[in-house]
């Protein structure tokens, strides 16, 4: 009878401390964006000479000292800055994989959950991607949505998820 008491204690001691640990919830990414998915972008951008990207966030470009921290927004570019000013014409890119980063890097240094898209245009161009974010000074811990890409890439991308 003591051995089954003590059993029962041990395991009430044990549930309780794993009860007092922090459980970190794993935050899902938009399931709904996958490897097949299409970004149609639909009027012609630039990206500037010595960056890699140009930023969105409520349907308007901006740059990354203009963006508001606590809502989202999506960086689209490619791998690596250019010394000139690169035009990047109307196309439809088709998502070739999704990576989903819970410890990312904002445009200004912050912690952020990141949905990145890699892109491939009809004619096989690689390199492109599109990246989505929703900062941690949200206060939200979790992937944006794909209502929230929309609403930050606006009028200049359609996004087209696979079913």
């Amino acid at each position: 009878m003591k051995l089954l008491v003590g059993a029962i204690l041990l395991l009430i001691g044990v549930l309780g401390l794993s009860a007092c640990q922090p459980h970190r919830a794993r935050s899902e990414g938009p399931q709904d964006v996958r490897t097949g998915s299409v970004l149609t972008l639909k009027q012609n951008l630039s990206i500037p000479n010595g960056s890699a990207f140009v930023y969105f966030q409520d349907q308007q470009i901006l740059a990354p000292e203009s963006l508001r921290a606590n809502y989202p927004y999506c960086r689209f570019g490619l791998d690596d800055p250019s010394s000139a000013v690169r035009e990047v014409r109307p196309n439809a890119f088709v998502v070739t994989g999704v990576d989903y980063d819970e410890r990312s890097t904002g445009s200004s240094g912050e912690a952020v959950a990141a949905t990145r898209m890699n892109l491939q245009t009809e004619l096989g161009a690689k390199g492109y991607h599109m990246t989505c974010m929703l900062p941690a000074s949200a206060g939200y811990g979790r992937f944006i949505t794909v209502p929230e890409i929309r609403g930050a890439v606006g009028e200049f991308f359609t996004v087209n998820p696979t079913n």
